[in-house]
């Protein structure tokens, strides 16, 4: 026969457990009491991510609140600080999932990455007091944060072809996930998510001689030419020519390659529902 514990039911708790008599005997879990360890997880995170990260160009979104339009959100003149390239980060990718696209998904290429908050804040202030950018002057923090962009720029290093690394766009910034990044309630490390970058003639990003271009990043358009034809924004040039085939008058126009080969009513008599030219 099972005998219970009746002890339990003839004493106080606070006969029992110190806490419960004196609560500031207890709090186990309470910052002011866990310096020392805070300090070790906080060297703990630095050096993981010192071996086992990359360094990276992280360039600054100079976005200024003041200075945009507010009907839609945009700052037509900002450019890009940069790069800081003390910066070391742990970095996962997540490239397209191809087998969505069948069903009409474009999910594009992903990164998520992790970087020591002190260690950020002293690169970004060391670019701060070069006088190079100043975020103080457009209501930024020394912080990373949505619209700023990665360059994997080590990552292209060998690649074939003439490519080079690719670049993310920052869309989430956080410090506080308890079941992750926060150990014993501490505060060591930015967890970064973003998307692939895409390039849209930003000024103050710089690859392959191009601002803000992949190198060998070769989209494809109308004709053998897309960008900026001049400027007057500060380290910002023309964009380069494309490297399309042309024809004999120097000029690539997809009209006429698919007025000729794909949509010549003439041969392939396609214009039963009405001619497209």
């Amino acid at each position: 026969m099972a005998v219970c514990n009746t002890n339990r039911l003839n004493c106080t708790p606070a006969q029992v457990l110190a806490a419960t008599a004196i609560p500031s005997c207890g709090k186990l879990v309470n910052p002011d009491k866990l310096q020392a360890e805070q300090l070790v997880f906080d060297q703990a995170f630095n050096d993981l991510i010192n071996n086992f990260g990359i360094p990276v160009n992280y360039y600054i979104n100079t976005f200024s609140l003041s200075a945009a339009d507010l009907l839609y959100g945009e700052d037509l003149t900002k450019s890009f600080a940069g790069p800081i390239s003390a910066i070391q980060m742990y970095i996962e990718l997540s490239d397209d999932a191809v087998n969505l696209t069948k069903f009409g998904f474009d999910p594009g290429d992903e990164f998520t990455a992790f970087v020591h908050i002190s260690t950020f804040f002293e690169a970004a202030s060391a670019l701060s007091a070069s006088g190079a950018f100043d975020p103080s002057t457009v209501g930024q923090l020394i912080e990373p944060k949505a619209g700023d962009v990665i360059d994997l720029d080590i990552l292209g290093c060998d690649r074939v072809g003439g490519r080079g690394g690719v670049m993310y766009e920052i869309t989430e910034r956080m410090d506080q996930d308890m079941s992750a990044l926060n150990p014993i309630l501490g505060h060591y490390i930015w967890r970064l998510r973003g998307k692939r970058f895409n390039y849209s003639f930003e000024a103050g990003l710089s690859a392959d001689g191009r601002p803000g271009s992949e190198k060998a990043n070769e989209q494809i358009y109308d004709s053998s030419f897309s960008g900026i034809l001049s400027t007057t924004l500060t380290d910002q040039v023309s964009s380069a020519m494309k490297t399309y085939p042309t024809t004999p008058a120097g000029e690539y126009d997809i009209d006429d390659i698919s007025r000729d080969d794909v949509l010549d009513m003439d041969i392939n008599d396609t214009d039963i529902y009405g001619s497209y030219y």
